[in-house]
Parts: structure tokens; sequence; C-alpha cells
């Protein structure tokens, strides 16, 4: 007969019990490796609020941003003299500077203040990039400023960069400015060539009248 064999009640209590509920498990790991736990949970706390005061620094600064832009157009508006230099210094980089620098340099444009006009549309398109809007703004604003100063070159180079960049920048005043350019540098031949692409392109256009009157012009 075979001998049973004898266990006692120690051995049973230092035996692994097979039968431990998932949640006795998860405390037995947390006991067995407490420092480990206790820093992963401490470091993903950290990360959380950190991202969570991020979030608020950039809320925070973007609501001031948009008051500094309003406060600007208010001075604009009032004054007529972009005269808000030193709000625009004390706004941080972003959509919000860059309208309001557009702004500004729109109206040292239309005071003929051609040297802060391009500052201010030249450091647009240093903080933005080539396909959002207010860098083509500010593109168009700069080839303007070369028209005006009587460097069609320049500014034809600008407006056909305008264009290649195809993107849902509407161009009809794109394509007149370069076509005009081309007048006034007295290649008559290519600003025709431009307004007989635009009189295809925007042939739906409720100002293709403008478009054909100018080619007769031109043609004659």
């Amino acid at each position: 007969m075979a001998n049973r064999l004898k266990i006692s009640r120690k051995d049973l209590l230092k035996a692994p019990d097979h039968f431990l509920s998932t949640s006795e498990k998860a405390m037995l790991f947390f006991i067995d490796n407490r420092a480990s736990v206790i820093g992963v949970i401490a470091a993903i706390a950290i990360a959380g609020l950190s991202f969570l005061g991020f979030r608020y620094y950039q809320e925070t600064r973007i609501l001031r941003d948009e008051a500094f832009y309003f406060e600007i157009v208010k001075i604009v508006d009032t004054t007529g003299n972009p005269t808000a230099k030193g709000i625009l210094e004390k706004m941080g980089e972003g959509m919000q500077k860059e309208r309001a620098s557009l702004l500004l340099g729109d109206r040292h444009f239309q005071n003929q203040e051609y040297d802060k006009a391009e500052a201010l549309y030249s450091a647009v398109m240093n903080t933005s990039s080539p396909g959002k809007i207010n860098y083509q703004m500010a593109q168009v604003g700069l080839a303007y400023c070369h028209e005006a100063r009587k460097d069609y070159k320049k500014a034809i180079a600008v407006f056909k960069s305008v264009i290649d960049a195809n993107t849902a920048f509407p161009l009809f005043e794109v394509y007149l400015g370069l076509a005009k350019c081309h007048e006034l540098n007295n290649d008559v031949p290519n600003a025709l060539l431009v307004l007989r692409e635009m009189q295809i392109k925007f042939s739906e256009s409720p100002q293709v009248d403008k478009i054909e009157g100018r080619i007769k012009q031109l043609s004659a």
C-alpha cells in the first residue's frame, strides 16, 4: 500500500493560492512593487497636470491676444492711423498677432507708408507658413507695395508665386494685379495672356465683362 504524503498546515499556508481573485492578485502585486507603482502613478499625475496647465495657459493667452486685437481694431477705426505698435509687441506669436499685423500693414499701405507696410507683411510671412491664408494675404500686400513703388518685376514675381501655390485663396484680384503690372511694365503681350487666362478661369464671374473690356482696350 502506498504511503500517504503528509502535508502540514504550515506548508499549506506557504503554498501559492490558485484561487486568488483578480483584486487580491493586484493588491499582492502592489505590495510587492509598491515603490515602482507609486512612481508610475505620480508620473502620470504630473504629466496630466502639466498638460492641463499648458492648455489653460494657451487658452488664456489666446483670449488675451484676441482682446489686444480688438483694441487695435478700435484704435485704427477711431484714429485712422496705425498707432498700435506698442500693443502689437505685447501679443504672442500666433493667428491673432498675424491678423493684427495685416490690419496695420494695410493701414500703412493706405497711408503710403510702404516701408512700414512691407515690414509688417514680411513679419507675417516669417511666422506663418505658405499654405496659410495669412501668409498669402501678406504676399498680396507685399506685391501691392512693390507695384506702388513701381517695382513691377518684383510685384509680378510675388503675384505669380501666389497663383502657383495652387491654394483656395481667391485669385481674381491677384490675376488682375498681375495683368496690370505687366501692362505698367510695358509688356502688353503678357498682360493680354493673363487676361485671356482669366477669361477662361473666371468665365462664371459677374466681373467677366470687365476682363473682356480690358482685353479689347489692349488689343486695339
